[in-house]
């Protein structure tokens, strides 16, 4: 996909803004070790009733990698950096996995910016298990690369019955995986390392739809339900048969699920 470039926060960051100006805006946030080409089925059908901005997070995709430890405060500042940057005042965000995190940062630091807020496959705090199991990660990736990652992430990311059917959408996900680069998968992961959000969710205001995969182990359902317990009025919609990657995996539910609560929360 062709990309833009902005200098924010000091480094360059690339983008993709699809869609009439004239359209509300809404943001994506993607995964760990992917890019902005991950939401390549969403844009078969969001920019026909919205402006939609994509970005690659530090270190990944075409963005540079400014080094290898960021915060989530840092990466929702990009966020409203950007949103700056092309003179957007509000924008709906929708984020996944690590870009659901983002998004729960970007509503606190940046109401005023935020219209409405879809979480996927993500959680709100991570707890000391998860950290060792991260940082047993970065330390794998430092001495061997981001190959080291493909198939165990792939296998979190997708039922069985997917990665069998299809191998060619698998391959798509692995090359995103390998294009990352290995400072910003360590950054984003140190990031991840620190969320811890769940007590400061009841001043998230905005319109909020929380949508957890049915098969995600990393991120099941009960994780969406504490954060759906915290948001005021936040709706929920389970993605049945997908895993992490619902927006891949299931991408036709998963497009009228976000279609409908964006069509309802931006009117």
């Amino acid at each position: 996909m062709t990309r833009d470039f902005a200098t924010i926060n000091g480094f360059k960051l690339a983008y993709s803004l699809w869609g009439d100006p004239r359209y509300p805006v809404v943001v994506l946030s993607h995964s760990l070790a992917t890019n902005l080409d991950l939401w390549n089925y969403q844009l078969a059908l969001l920019p026909r009733r919205f402006r939609v901005l994509l970005y690659d997070l530090r270190g990944h995709g075409a963005s540079d990698a400014p080094g290898d430890n960021y915060t989530l405060q840092e990466l929702a500042s990009d966020v409203a950096a950007l949103l700056d940057h092309l003179q957007i005042s509000t924008a709906a965000f929708v984020g996944l996995s690590i870009g659901g995190m983002i998004g729960q940062y970007f509503a606190l630091q940046y109401p005023e910016k935020l219209a409405a807020l879809i979480l996927c496959s993500t959680g709100s705090r991570t707890e000391p298990k998860a950290k060792a199991t991260i940082q047993e990660r970065v330390e794998t990736v430092r001495r061997e690369g981001l190959a080291s990652q493909v198939q165990p992430t792939l296998a979190r990311w997708f039922t069985p019955k997917f990665i069998e059917e299809a191998p060619a959408n698998v391959a798509w996900i692995s090359d995103l995986i390998l294009r990352t680069s290995v400072d910003g998968y360590a950054g984003c992961a140190r990031a991840v390392e620190g969320l811890d959000v769940t007590d400061a969710l009841h001043n998230v205001k905005a319109p909020t739809l929380i949508v957890p995969g049915e098969f995600d182990a990393a991120f099941p359902e009960a994780s969406s339900r504490a954060i759906q317990q915290r948001i005021p009025n936040a709706e929920l919609r389970v993605l049945e048969g997908a895993a992490h990657l619902g927006n891949v995996e299931q991408a036709h539910r998963f497009n009228e699920i976000i279609l409908d609560f964006l069509r309802r929360a931006l009117n």
